[in-house]
């Protein structure tokens, strides 16, 4: 009986801490979600909603970064790699245009950032059936820039 006893309050003491561990991560989140500037709220945002229909594509079958149009770990990756590095770009910016007296370069990098998100989840989204006229020009004005930088070189 002693060792059911020693059992349930081993139960109970992991639980407990359980939801000790639960609640110290949802503080921290809320703290650096609070924390952070409206920017970069922005692009935590739209990076997930990217993230999103971008899942949301392949597993319909509709990704045009896959062979197949399917979920594929390696695009994923490739995805995850490409956000983290939007991410450093936009740290070393803060961390060093904020000493600097430069706050205009991070507002312009967390801006940038956004913009190419956007036309990302735009392109996902249109490719998951919703027309998006705005898209069409979007498109058309980043594809035509693309066009003419390629011949310049």
């Amino acid at each position: 009986m002693k060792l059911m006893g020693t059992m349930m309050e081993w139960v109970h003491s992991f639980f407990t801490d359980i939801w000790g561990w639960f609640g110290a991560c949802i503080g921290m989140v809320i703290g650096l979600w609070t924390g952070m500037p409206a920017l970069g709220r922005g692009i935590l945002i739209v990076q997930c909603a990217d993230i999103l229909s971008g899942l949301s594509c392949a597993l319909l079958g509709k990704s045009q970064k896959s062979e197949s149009g399917k979920v594929s770990s390696r695009v994923m990756l490739e995805g995850v790699i490409k956000k983290g590095a939007e991410w450093l770009i936009v740290l070393v910016c803060v961390y060093t245009g904020t000493p600097l007296g430069m706050e205009g370069i991070c507002s312009a990098a967390m801006t940038y950032v956004i913009a190419t998100e956007l036309v990302s989840l735009l392109e996902n989204l249109s490719l998951l059936g919703l027309d998006v006229p705005l898209l069409h020009t979007i498109l058309d004005v980043a594809h035509s820039g693309h066009g003419e930088e390629a011949g310049k070189r």
